[in-house]
């Protein structure tokens, strides 16, 4: 009985040594982020295009597990989709032809943090397949449009100013951990972020001395995969 304890004994510092060393970590992490549904269409009909092409993310997350499997993670992020100047030009000219047209727009800027329930489940001894569902808030930054336009009776320009708003956000995310180190490991992470905030008061003005104000509400989807390297506690 006394061997048996001795034993036992030993697997359970084992086994909480183990999981101690596994039980927090920070991670910094940079990727791709891909825009669908209205935030990624070009379409000029649809009031909620957001015009929105690829862009990067940067994200700093953190994990606390409850146990081996379970825990909380929070995450901080900045994300940035450029908008696609083209495909406005092109539907001035179409709506248009006797016009030319010079456009210049900025991008679609993100940021915001996370909170939510994590879970970590082994497929190796040093391999494990991650979960995550957060919810949080995050402010997002409209892009500014810079219109010229020219043709046989002169030129003109537009100008939509930029706009901030803050909304509530959601995020699902999957991903894989490698533990390639006592203390480092490897991230590979996919999820999905999706928010609507409403930008009010987004000024217009023309060179013919026009001004105007209106609001709108943009849908946010995108689409991320990113990598990173993580230190676990």
């Amino acid at each position: 009985m006394k061997q048996f304890l001795t034993v036992l004994t030993a697997l359970t510092f084992l086994t909480f040594n183990s999981f101690s060393q596994d039980k927090v970590y920070i991670a910094v992490s940079l990727g791709s982020s891909s825009p669908i549904g209205d935030f990624s269409s070009k379409d000029p009909n649809n009031n909620s295009a957001g015009f929105a092409n690829s862009g990067a993310i940067f994200d700093i997350s953190f994990a606390y597990k409850f146990n081996k499997n379970f825990g909380i993670t929070a995450l901080l992020r900045g994300q940035a989709n450029i908008t696609d100047a083209q495909a406005i030009a092109d539907e001035l000219v179409k709506q248009n032809p006797t016009l030319s047209s010079k456009v210049k727009s900025g991008m679609w800027s993100i940021g915001g943090y996370m909170l939510g329930g994590y879970g970590s489940f082994p497929i190796s001894e040093k391999v494990s397949f991650d979960s995550r569902i957060m919810f949080g808030f995050l402010t997002a930054t409209s892009p500014e449009f810079n219109v010229n336009l020219s043709g046989p009776g002169g030129s003109a320009w537009i100008k939509q100013k930029s706009k901030s708003s803050s909304a509530f956000a959601h995020l699902i995310g999957v991903g894989f951990k490698w533990d390639a180190g006592k203390v480092i490991s490897l991230l590979a992470n996919f999820d999905y972020l999706g928010a609507k905030p409403e930008f009010r008061n987004v000024e217009t003005i023309s060179s013919l001395g026009q001004s105007e104000k209106n609001t709108f509400s943009q849908r946010f989807g995108t689409i991320n995969v990113g990598v990173g390297i993580g230190f676990r506690f």
